[in-house]
C-alpha cells in the first residue's frame, strides 16, 4: 500500500491535517463534527481510495465515532472499508478486531468470532489490546467452548 505522501506530499498534508482536526472533535465529543471532517478527508482520497495508506486510518476513525455513537451497522460498513485496504497484511489486528466488534455488537456472534479468530491468529491476547475486555473474553470462551467439544 503506497504512502499518498510519496506521490503527493501538500495532499498528504491536507488530508492528515483535516483528520486531526476531527480527532480533537472526537475526542471532545463533537461526534458529527468529528464525522465530518472525517469524510472531508475521505473525499480528498485519491482513486483507487483503498491503495492509500491513509484510507484505513480514516474509516477507523469513523468507526470510533459510529461506535461511540453505538451505531453498529454504520460502524460495520467503515469497519469492512478500513479492512479492504489492509487485507493483505495480517498485521493490522485491529481492523479484524473492529469488524469482529461491529458484528458482535449486531448480535452476529458466529461472524465476530471468525474476525477473532482472525485477528487472534495472528496477534494473540495482544491483538485485543485497547479493544473491551469483553470482547477477548467472548472468542476465549468460545474458543474453550470448541476444544472441550473436541476431546
Amino acid at each position: 500500500m503506497p504512502n499518498l505522501e510519496d506521490y503527493n506530499q501538500p495532499l498528504s498534508d491536507h488530508i492528515v491535517a483535516i483528520v486531526e482536526q476531527g480527532n480533537r472533535s472526537h475526542e471532545d465529543h463533537k461526534w458529527d463534527q468529528a464525522l465530518d471532517k472525517y469524510t472531508e478527508a475521505w473525499e480528498l482520497l485519491p482513486e483507487p481510495i483503498a491503495h492509500w495508506d491513509l484510507t484505513e486510518w480514516i474509516a477507523s476513525c469513523k468507526v470510533s465515532v459510529y461506535m461511540d455513537r453505538q451505531d453498529y451497522q454504520q460502524a460495520h460498513k467503515w469497519a469492512l472499508l478500513a479492512l479492504e485496504a489492509v487485507k493483505d497484511n495480517p498485521r493490522h489486528t485491529s481492523a479484524r478486531i473492529n469488524v469482529g466488534i461491529t458484528c458482535y455488537e449486531t448480535g452476529d456472534t458466529s461472524e465476530a468470532y471468525t474476525w477473532f479468530e482472525q485477528a487472534y491468529q495472528f496477534g494473540g491476547t495482544r491483538a485485543f489490546q485497547g479493544f473491551d475486555r469483553k470482547y477477548l473474553q467472548f472468542y476465549t470462551q468460545i474458543k474453550q467452548t470448541e476444544k472441550e467439544e473436541t476431546q
